[in-house]
């Protein structure tokens, strides 16, 4: 075994990113974008198809994409054109219907030809269903190759070593065994579930363990589109007394995903696969099985999202049952709230202490959205199942339409999730200036826009067919209508303290004046609003170094102390 350690201590990168799923690219993305040294590294083998796990792009997170450039890429991909975006629900896939959730295909959706539940969302960029399988590659192109990041893959991570001023990760070729060590300033770990960097850095999960259990398994079969008895779906949930679960279509012909839930009684080691995907299927049809995961529907958030110079983001830091998709779009929300402070931070407009905001925003909503999606799994649950309702003739088909009608009233709220998309609300965050506005509540399927310090800045068209979100700078933007003046003293305010600042003047703009009622509004790099005023505030350079994450602390920023993690579990 080969082991080449580097000679130098200069840093081979500012940020290493460790994994190269969704989460990762995405904050490779906005490094990029921003002209921060990036890298990811992955330890599965480059030409390792992902696995498709989640298979939802949540609005929120095509509004992300849209900003790096690479939301129509993103569109192109997954479902057809012309695929129904419909969930359906039956008592087997080939049994019978018990009621559907009509969504449009993208085509449809396109030309206007049909309405969705999502057609009043405030965004140009509504949710697409797209699988893992075909999203990754696209970020990964688009990262490496327009981007210009470096992606190293078989580059397993075997130790770690915070040492204040960096941190060195040693990797390890799986099949080789070579080692090397490289060296940045930042060290973001988006490894997923089982985070080798979580490990490391002695972080624990906490929360509800042990809520389900599901055997997913990725296969191939012609025969099961040609002997569906009804119109395709997007996704079906399976519901009978026998085994629960359901199928999704990743390409629209050939390729599925069909989970299927265990029992209470029931062993991942005695489970036969065959025989569970025959029991949700509800026939025997020809089809090979690709690849079979087995996975614990939990609901667990990390006790830190940060130690020293390491972080963690996505699945590596929060898990909980992938209601609506809820985990990998929370993860790319993840990535982008932390991409902006580290770029600050190391372009030098903003000090260390910035930092600590992350944990102290993401880390709350890791919990909120952990318990709404256990909520929803507990809702779907609660539906009592009628004995007769895979039985024949009239009593069968009472018993379905009335199940049906209940289900879908309570899974409504899954597939309009407009609050979990812009809803959320970052509170008691040191670097967000609050004023005496309540905070709005958060409701998963509820959504009204708000200035509100701490909330996603509104969007809405402009007059000329624009968006606004369009026209914000890719850092702070201060958002003004009839406070030109204050908004000059502002500027000048802001390159005294180096804080990177656009100006957007919304006075000819009703629609969007009528949003913004305060008429300053300042918005951070992650479209969240950092704070608001009628007028300037009365100490403007408290407010500006408040935002750099100077309020509080000294401005030569916080003390760091080397944290040697050793090796990873």
């Amino acid at each position: 075994m080969s082991t080449v350690r580097p000679a130098t201590t200069a840093y081979d990168c500012d940020v290493l990113i460790v994994g190269a799923g969704p989460v990762g690219l995405t904050l490779a993305m906005d490094l990029a974008t921003r002209g921060i040294s990036c890298r990811v590294v992955e330890a599965r083998p480059a030409d390792a198809p992902a696995h498709p796990k989640c298979n939802t792009t949540s609005a929120r997170s095509m509004e992300i994409f849209r900003r790096l450039g690479v939301a129509q890429q993103v569109r192109q991909a997954g479902l057809p054109a012309d695929h129904p975006g419909d969930i359906a629900y039956a008592t087997r896939y080939l049994g019978h219907e018990l009621g559907r959730i009509a969504m449009p295909s993208w085509s449809q959706r396109h030309r206007g030809e049909d309405r969705a539940l999502d057609d009043a969302w405030p965004t140009p960029e509504p949710q697409h269903r797209i699988s893992q399988l075909y999203l990754e590659p696209v970020l990964r192109t688009h990262a490496s190759s327009v981007l210009g990041v470096r992606v190293d893959s078989d580059s397993e991570l075997v130790a770690l070593t915070d040492r204040g001023t960096d941190v060195e990760a040693g990797l390890r070729h799986p099949g080789t065994g070579e080692r090397r060590w490289l060296r940045a300033r930042f060290v973001v770990g988006c490894d997923g579930a089982r985070s080798a960097v979580r490990k490391a850095i002695g972080v624990k999960l906490h929360g509800d363990d042990n809520l389900s259990r599901t055997r997913s398994v990725f296969l191939r079969s012609r025969d099961l589109k040609a002997r569906l008895p009804r119109a395709s779906a997007w996704m079906t949930w399976i519901i009978n007394g026998e085994r629960r679960g359901n199928v999704i279509a990743l390409d629209g012909d050939s390729l599925w995903l069909c989970h299927c839930t265990l029992r209470r009684d029931e062993a991942f080691g005695a489970v036969d696969t065959r025989a569970v995907i025959d029991q949700v299927l509800g026939a025997s049809v020809d089809l090979d099985v690709i690849a079979a995961e087995d996975w614990t529907g939990r609901r667990l958030v990390a006790d830190r999202y940060r130690v020293g110079n390491v972080f963690l983001a996505g699945d590596a830091a929060h898990l909980w049952i992938p209601y609506g998709g809820f985990g990998m779009n929370a993860g790319i929300e993840d990535a982008v709230s932390l991409g902006w402070m580290l770029a600050a931070v190391i372009k030098g407009w903003a000090v260390p202490a910035l930092l600590d905001a992350y944990e102290a925003e993401r880390r709350p909503i890791g919990e909120q959205v952990s318990r709404a999606a256990r909520q929803l799994f507990a809702n779907q649950q609660a539906v009592k199942l009628p004995d007769a309702l895979e039985a024949d003739g009239a009593a069968g088909e009472r018993a379905r339409r009335d199940f049906g009608a209940t289900l879908l009233a309570t899974e409504i709220q899954q597939f309009n999730p407009v609050g979990l998309n812009f809803g959320i609300v970052y509170a008691g965050s040191p670097v967000i200036a609050y004023d005496a506005a309540r905070l709005p509540v958060f409701e998963i399927d509820r959504y009204v826009p708000s200035t509100t310090p701490g909330c996603r800045a509104p969007q809405v068209q402009l007059r000329d067919g624009a968006w606004l979100h369009d026209r914000f700078g890719p850092d702070f933007t201060l958002v003004v209508h009839g406070e030109l003046q204050s908004a000059a003293v502002f500027r000048v305010a802001a390159q005294r303290h180096g804080l990177p600042l656009t100006v957007i003047d919304i006075s000819a703009e009703p629609q969007v004046v009528a949003l913004y009622d305060q008429p300053l509004v300042l918005v951070r790099p992650d479209q969240r609003v950092a704070w608001r005023g009628q007028d300037l505030p009365a100490n403007l350079e408290a407010l500006i170094n408040r935002v750099r994450g100077v309020a509080g602390r000294d401005a030569a920023g916080e003390a760091r102390h080397p944290v040697s993690t050793g090796a990873c579990p």
